[in-house]
């Protein structure tokens, strides 16, 4: 048995080595260990309701990014989970720097990008009821992290992350977007693009008459001056054309 103390309440405990977790008798706090330290456990509870996710991938997906009628996908799934990741707060030249690293091996997009407001993380006891939402237990040391981090480090702890994996299909192709279920902000390491062909092509046809024109400009004036304007209705109208049915 090895012997810590809790770090909230400063109450001494002991733990058997490979334990990951351990509830404090006394405050009731639960706490992470990892290897040799111990560090809180916090959760962000989820403020995003189930309901509301397939408003959010349509929102997403309707981006200008993204390919024609991907918001018309079909959801195959959503899984609802908290995420492990480590929140690391590091001093920088007198500056603080949060850094956020996933805590679980992972292949879930956009795990390195999110972000945790302080004001919304909440001490994980024995009170908290993850309701239908599963927690996802960590299998990286923070460790891992250490080396790499620039900066002096001033806190570090083990944070819950509300998630949400939507797994949909598209053009008969399943795809995956993780959706934050404390903002609603959706990450996706890949989804299908906005076709580039029919830009090309007006901008192509664009090009060509102001060239002309501007070759004719020099000797027929009226001539050349039309297929300039011409050139620049086809770019306008094109785009607009294109744009509605690309």
């Amino acid at each position: 048995m090895v012997e810590m103390k809790c770090p909230k309440c400063g109450a001494p405990f002991e733990y058997e080595p490979g334990m990951k977790f351990k509830k404090c008798e006394f405050c009731g706090t639960m706490i992470y260990i990892d290897k040799s330290r111990v560090m809180f456990y916090y959760i962000i509870p989820f403020t995003i309701k189930d309901s509301d996710i397939p408003a959010l991938f349509r929102r997403w997906a309707s981006g200008p990014k993204m390919a024609k009628g991907l918001e018309n996908s079909r959801i195959l799934s959503v899984r609802k989970m908290y995420f492990p990741v480590y929140r690391f707060v590091r001093d920088l030249n007198g500056r603080e720097a949060v850094f956020v690293k996933p805590a679980k091996t992972t292949l879930l997009p956009g795990l390195s990008n999110l972000k945790i407001p302080p004001g919304n993380m909440q001490l994980f006891d024995a009170n908290f009821n993850p309701g239908n939402a599963k927690v996802i237990q960590p299998d990286l040391s923070m460790d891992t992290y250490l080396k790499t981090l620039q900066g002096t480090p001033k806190e570090q702890a083990l944070v819950f992350f509300p998630l949400y994996e939507v797994r949909y299909e598209f053009q008969g192709k399943p795809h995956v977007v993780v959706i934050d279920g404390s903002s609603g902000e959706a990450f996706s390491a890949y989804y299908p693009p906005r076709s580039s062909a029919p830009y090309i092509v007006v901008a192509g046809a664009s090009f060509g008459l102001a060239f002309i024109g501007s070759a004719l400009a020099l000797k027929v004036t009226a001539i050349g001056a039309a297929l300039i304007g011409a050139a620049f209705l086809i770019g306008i109208l094109g785009g607009f054309v294109v744009a509605k049915k690309f």
